[in-house]
């Protein structure tokens, strides 16, 4: 049995129920993740649903020279890696030598004015080299039998305070308006080529978003929002869109979105992820928005995954199968877990359960 689906995906999407939830996941997962896999007794269709899920990222492709931001980035250790856009970065790790996010340099740190910024080498999305392998790539993972997802996270708003500093980006948005107009534009011109070119590609779903949110609420106001950063967005849904009207958007934020997700639906934004049950009224989201917003995550990493029981596992799924699933509009993922025995020993649980339970 082939466990791939597109037609599970399109249904779920369009809020129709399909003949399971779908799942979604990096392929392949944390090696983590696949010792666990290997330590089951799977049959390849269960197999394939944990360590391939439904769907296929995919993404422009980077095209650094590292020497030309190092003067931008003083201090920076020699092992350290460089993105596109010129941002250092190392990972961190727990004391058990568990991944725990990354330590981040910032390359406008010292670019204070608009002159600079246009000065500074910004990547050329543009460069063939960047995007010459997508329509192979999406062409074959549709053969798959995946629906492919357009990788362009941290669109904006994220990859801007992750180049300014977020201390400096948030005073400049009112000290520097026309510098940070000029910092947002930059991206969006990138985005928007970077969206019209995954759609001629063939990607079934454009993936966006930026980190604007924490469990307690929003770190941008909705009004703020609306004025320095919502028309960018819109920007870039409507490159694609003017492609492909119908195309379904994902945006990625964690933390608690639910104050601006009227505007994301302006925007254009169908899907949410992760959906973080730990700080958002997930029951109320779907109450008020299932039937134009698909649920992109919905799994508890952060407590009862990492420190909960097997039967609290358990009893979860069950609740989500209950709650959630109904009427479509749910795609399950695991985000933002971090890596222990205890996280390892529920994941196992996940594995064993959720293939049943995710039938309709």
């Amino acid at each position: 049995m082939i466990y791939r689906n597109r037609e599970r995906v399109r249904k779920a999407i369009a809020h129709e129920e399909p003949d399971r939830i779908p799942f979604c996941t990096f392929s392949p997962p944390d090696r983590e993740f696949v010792r666990v896999l290997d330590s089951l007794n799977l049959d390849p269709d269960r197999r394939a649903c944990y360590f391939e899920g439904d769907f296929k990222y995919v993404s422009f492709n980077p095209v650094v020279d590292r020497a030309t931001y190092l003067s931008y980035l003083p201090g920076l250790p020699t092992g350290a890696d460089v993105t596109d856009w010129g941002i250092g970065e190392t990972e961190l790790f727990t004391a058990e030598g568990y991944v725990a996010g990354k330590k981040t340099w910032h390359p406008l740190a010292g670019v204070n004015t608009v002159h600079e910024l246009d000065a500074y080498p910004w990547p050329d999305m543009t460069d063939s080299r960047r995007h010459a392998h997508l329509d192979a790539e999406v062409k074959r993972a549709k053969e798959q039998g995946f629906t492919v997802i357009g990788q362009m996270s941290q669109t904006i708003l994220e990859n801007s305070y992750r180049m300014r500093g977020m201390e400096r980006l948030f005073t400049d948005l009112y000290d520097r308006p026309d510098y940070v107009q000029t910092l947002f534009a930059r991206h969006a011109e990138a985005r928007r080529f970077q969206a019209k070119r995954l759609i001629e590609a063939g990607v079934d779903v454009l993936r966006i978003g930026d980190d604007i949110a924490t469990q307690k609420g929003l770190i941008v106001g909705p009004a703020l929002y609306r004025e320095a950063i919502k028309p960018f967005h819109a920007s870039v849904v409507k490159a694609a869109r003017d492609l492909s009207p119908g195309v379904p958007v994902l945006y990625h934020s964690d933390g608690n979105l639910t104050a601006l997700l009227p505007d994301l639906l302006e925007v254009g934004v169908t899907a949410i992820n992760p959906a973080q049950v730990e700080c958002m009224d997930i029951p109320a989201v779907k109450r008020d928005f299932g039937d134009r917003l698909t649920l992109w995550g919905a799994l508890p990493t952060q407590s009862i995954f990492a420190h909960g029981t097997p039967g609290e596992v358990r009893d979860y799924l069950r609740w989500l199968k209950k709650e959630l699933a109904p009427g479509g509009g749910l795609v399950v993922e695991f985000y933002n877990s971090l890596v222990t025995p205890g996280f390892l020993a529920n994941l196992r649980i996940f594995y064993e359960e959720f293939h049943a339970l995710a039938r309709y």
